[in-house]
């Protein structure tokens, strides 16, 4: 299953599966809330010609991400571990992290914290190195 990225921020929620799988759901045995408009569809499929286009700056900018969090880490030990793939990144904290991503918002940074103790980051996919280290400067900061 998947939703918001496909579209482009218009609501779009598909479930891919096998032929097997697909042979075994029926007329109205499937539903979505965000089922896709025409429009909505026309969007997913325009992302997905450019999607291949963007998947090497996507890894690159994601390792670089990783790798200065990792950084940043050895410089605050609040930051146990970094993990993620792509732009879709985790930092595990030793602590609490809500405090963190209010601080980083008043700096301009949107984060946010699953778990209480892991700083998410999702960034749009045309993220730049150097937007990728005004993040980290800030995070710097507040950390």
């Amino acid at each position: 299953m998947a939703a918001k990225p496909l579209a482009c921020g218009l609501p779009l929620g598909v479930i891919n599966v096998n032929e097997r799988a697909a042979a075994s759901i029926g007329p109205g045995m499937h539903g979505s809330t965000f089922g896709g408009s025409a429009l909505a569809c026309r969007v997913a499929l325009e992302f997905f010609d450019i999607l291949d286009e963007l998947m090497p700056q996507i890894r690159r900018v994601g390792e670089y991400f990783r790798a200065e969090l990792r950084k940043l880490a050895g410089k605050h030990p609040a930051i146990t571990e970094v993990r993620g793939a792509g732009l879709m990144i985790g930092a595990q904290l030793d602590r609490p992290g809500k405090q963190i991503v209010n601080d980083a918002m008043d700096r301009g940074l949107l984060i946010n914290c699953t778990h209480d103790t892991v700083l998410r980051f999702l960034p749009p996919y045309i993220i730049t190195e150097k937007e990728v280290d005004q993040a980290i400067a800030i995070l710097d900061q507040v950390l």
